[in-house]
């Protein structure tokens, strides 16, 4: 095979690829034994120490759980089995004797001369029926308050249940289950009648305290009793209920005088069945708990929250403060550690914290030794079986596993030394030979590779074998291959990308021109609001965005109508008009060709409030679909000009006929008034001249004040209708003005009275006047038609509005018809209405009438100084 001849640019290239091969493959294979190496040099006794530690824990791990099940087992095989055994012939003693009181009450009579009284108030009573003293007692304590039952009477129910009670403590000491523990009684109480049934009776019942329970037990241990009536007073027949049977906590017992653990059964008819355990016997139990050397066990329960010894070795080393002693509290353990080994005993008494997982405690003293406490709970009592070991009795020897394990690394490094060496000669025999194969073919493949870069696309790449060169070498002919073909296609391609350039350049043209016809418009609708000015546009915005030929704008008239706005463009006008009727009936471009071959378009100018005109045009082309959607959109902004032309010619004219109604208010508000009170001066003045020419002075004099006042007042309104009075004084001292005015001229007593006016509240000019307009008003209707004698006039600031209130005693009148011309009520409430208030009238015929005025305060009112005065009108430079 013909090989290209290799260019020499350096001297002997493949020598420094094989040098590079072989460099390469040193640090492959070199790198990591050397970094093994050196980790193993280095950590060598790091790795021994934590292998030896690992074996180490993994064994003390093992010793503890072989230790701790076992503990387990014995405490569940041991203590827990006899215990439950115990429990349930508890617990079916209680059911028969549950059977047993509703079948024998009162089948037992006790005489009193068969009751022996004791010397501090509790009686031993004698059983009959063949009963032998030494097998049960009956002991009856004092009665309780709420009891009107003799001693026979208490004790007379619990006699019949002496041979059931004698035969259940037959059947508990025969039983092998329940003989490994020892009772020192088995027993059934009333506590209703304070009476208990007893095996094995003491020998002196003369104990302080056993009086108020002669069972033996400090008050609560027991648990309470059920719900019935006792033993000599039955409740009435119920369903009998399970018996609920459970252990009570280590105590003291009066009456056998020993430490005793009772197993008690309650049900519903008020006794109480159970037996005392002495935990003496509990010693013996757990001295043959598995232990390991050094280790010694505990038995430990919760009495009154504290944790409690019930069997414990005689010695403990110095483990403990104080001596273990038996039912007595469990002394806090010496060492740093002891209140957490105490703490945690007592979680695993509560079942705060699972028991089976050793607790580790550096506890005695002086110096303290770490121990490992193992626990196990015997169930049915509730108690924690202790196994206290020493942590050093479960490390076992460590230094035949340390040799071992320093030899082993020993001859892995020799070895690693020996392969080290042989990869070394591998890899330089391995690059020699990868450089003689690999150089040659790779210089030709990129002397080919550099070629076709610079574009000479028309030499074939030289096939290099069948190697992963050679595929690399296949691969680049396939793309020159695949080169020569794309170039064909990207010419194709890019002389139909420039094809679809031009026709999308030529459609944004005409998008920008519709687009400048609609901005044309746009401006042209907002510059007037003229009617024929706007269709003139609409009409010019449709020429700009189609050839339109001719075209004629209609508006919708208030007939309803279309009325033309312009000259028609060709003598076939009514043409167009049709185009407009049906533009404007279907709301909708509609379209049509005429005889002539054009195209006759009608345009609606549509609004939310329905078509207000169209438009008629007749085109040279057919309008298409974005063309349609064009038209619309100017027909829009059309009828929204039209809309907006009509709504400002209503605005001016309901501004006219508004002004018109506030000067009629002004006019009768103030100088209808005015000269209404001249008028009433004057025909005062003429009724008192004949008769009195000099009281008639008085009246003359107001008239003419009044007639002063009335001019001021006109050539004010001229200015801007604002009352001269709230100019110079403001609201308060005008209405009070008014007020004393309207008391002298017509002598009916009034006041004004004023709350929180002061400062002045931040009310709008316009709501001042209409406050004292309407209180002028008022008092001139008061004065015209009520025939009052007192009125009374309030302003008070309340939050955010002021109200206004007149009120007289007057005639009043029917609210459901007010009298023909009572344009002042209809002004009054259409002034407080304008200014935003609002405005009430109460009125009953012969209790008077009153007016209320409510009106809003602006959130940030003017400055103090500045109300009363007349606004600045704006000057133009």
């Amino acid at each position: 095979m013909h090989r290209p001849r290799l260019r020499l640019s350096l001297p002997n290239p493949q020598r420094r690829l094989r040098d590079r091969l072989l460099a390469a493959m040193l640090v492959v294979a070199l790198v990591p034994a050397g970094a093994f190496f050196i980790v193993t040099v280095v950590n060598l006794h790091g790795i021994t120490q934590s292998t030896v530690n690992g074996a180490v824990q993994s064994s003390i791990q093992h010793q503890e759980q072989t230790l701790q099940h076992q503990l387990g087992t014995f405490a569940a095989s041991t203590i827990n089995a006899p215990l439950q055994a115990l429990q349930g012939q508890i617990g079916s003693f209680a059911e028969s004797t549950n059977a047993a009181v509703a079948a024998h009450h009162a089948s037992v009579s006790v005489t009193p001369g068969q009751v022996t009284p004791a010397g501090r108030g509790v009686s031993e009573v004698a059983l009959g029926r063949g009963m032998p003293a030494e097998s049960v007692q009956l002991l009856v304590g004092s009665a309780p308050s709420a009891s009107t039952l003799s001693v026979e009477q208490r004790a007379s129910c619990l006699a019949g249940l002496a041979p059931s009670l004698a035969s259940t403590l037959d059947q508990i000491r025969a039983k092998p289950a329940s003989g490994a523990v020892t009772i020192d009684s088995v027993w059934v109480e009333d506590p209703a009648d304070n009476a208990v049934l007893i095996s094995t009776p003491p020998t002196n019942v003369d104990v302080p305290g056993l009086a108020s329970n002669p069972q033996g037990a400090p008050p609560g241990v027991l648990p309470a009793a059920g719900s019935g009536g006792g033993c000599a007073q039955p409740s009435e027949p119920s369903q009998p209920a399970a018996p609920s049977t459970h252990w009570t906590e280590p105590y003291l017992s009066r009456l056998l005088g020993g430490w005793e653990v009772s197993v008690a059964s309650t049900f519903d008819d008020s006794l109480v069945v159970g037996a005392d355990v002495p935990l003496a016997q509990f010693a013996e139990m757990v001295a043959s708990t598995p232990t390991v050397a050094h280790s010694y066990p505990l038995l430990l329960a919760t009495a009154s929250g504290r944790v409690t010894v019930v069997a414990a070795p005689a010695k403990t080393g110095r483990d403990f403060r104080a001596p273990l002693e038996l039912g007595a509290p469990l002394p806090l353990p010496a060492g740093r550690d002891g209140g957490a080994l105490l703490a945690g005993l007592s979680a695993v008494l509560s079942l705060a914290a699972s028991a089976g997982t050793p607790l580790e405690a550096v506890v005695g003293s002086p110096h303290g030794v770490d121990k490992v406490f193992f626990t196990a709970i015997v169930a049915d009592p509730g108690w924690v079986l202790v196994e206290a070991a020493p942590k050093q009795d479960f490390e076992p020897n460590v230094s035949a596993l340390s040799q071992g394990i320093n030899k082993a690394l020993s001859s892995i490094f020799q070895e690693a030394v020996v392969i080290a060496g042989l990869l070394l000669l591998l890899c330089f025999v391995l690059a020699t030979v990868l450089s003689r194969l690999v150089v040659a073919p790779v210089r030709a493949l990129t002397r080919s590779a550099e070629r076709l870069a610079q574009g000479h696309t028309d030499e074939p790449v030289p096939p290099q074998g069948r190697s992963e060169v050679g595929d690399l070498a296949a691969s680049l002919e396939h793309m020159r291959h695949e080169i020569n073909a794309s170039r064909e296609v990207i010419l194709a391609a890019s002389r139909e990308l420039e094809a679809k350039v031009e026709v999308r350049t030529a459609e944004l043209r005409a998008r920008n021109e519709e687009l400048l016809a609609l901005n044309a418009l746009a401006g042209s609708l907002t510059r007037s609001l003229d009617p024929e000015a706007i269709l003139n546009g609409a009409l010019e915005a449709v020429r700009a965005v189609m050839p339109v030929t001719a075209g004629r704008s209609f508006v919708v008239s208030p007939e309803g109508g279309l009325t033309a706005i312009g000259p028609a463009t060709e003598e076939r006008g009514p043409v167009l008009e049709e185009m407009a009727l049906a533009a404007h009936r279907d709301n909708l471009v509609v379209t049509r060709r005429d005889e002539d071959g054009t195209t006759l378009v009608g345009i609606p100018f549509s609004t939310g409030a329905g078509v207000l005109g169209a438009l008629g045009v007749r085109s040279a082309t057919l309008p298409g679909p974005e063309m349609t959607a064009l038209l619309v959109a100017i027909g829009n902004q059309v009828g929204l000009a039209l809309r907006t032309a009509r709504l400002s010619q209503e605005g001016r004219e309901m501004a006219v006929l508004e002004e018109r109604a506030r000067l009629a208010r002004e006019i009768h508000d103030t100088l209808a008034q005015q000269l209404t009170g001249i008028v009433i001066q004057l025909e005062a003045c003429q009724a008192l001249a004949g008769r009195d020419p000099e009281r008639s002075l008085p009246a003359l004099a107001t008239a003419q004040e009044q007639a002063r006042a009335a001019l001021a007042e006109a050539r004010r309104s001229v200015w801007d209708l604002r009352p001269a009075p709230l100019t110079s004084t403001g609201l308060v001292a005008a209405a009070e003005a008014e007020v004393e005015r309207f008391r002298r001229r017509t002598g009916i007593s009034a006041r004004l009275r004023a709350e929180r006016m002061s400062p002045p509240p931040a009310l709008r000019p316009q709501a001042e006047v209409a406050l004292l307009r309407i209180t002028q008003q008022a008092l001139a209707n008061i004065a015209a038609h009520s025939g009052a004698s007192r009125v009374s006039v309030r302003l008070r600031h309340l939050d955010h509005r002021v109200e206004l209130t007149v009120k007289d005693n007057g005639h009043g009148f029917d609210m459901s018809s007010l009298p023909p011309g009572s344009f002042g009520i209809v002004g009054m409430a259409e002034r407080v209405r304008l200014v935003g208030g609002t405005f009430d009238v109460e009125s009953v015929p012969g209790r008077g009438t009153t007016i209320t005025a409510r009106l809003p305060v602006m959130e940030e009112g003017p400055p103090a100084a500045g109300r009363g005065q007349p606004p600045r009108r704006a000057v133009t430079a």
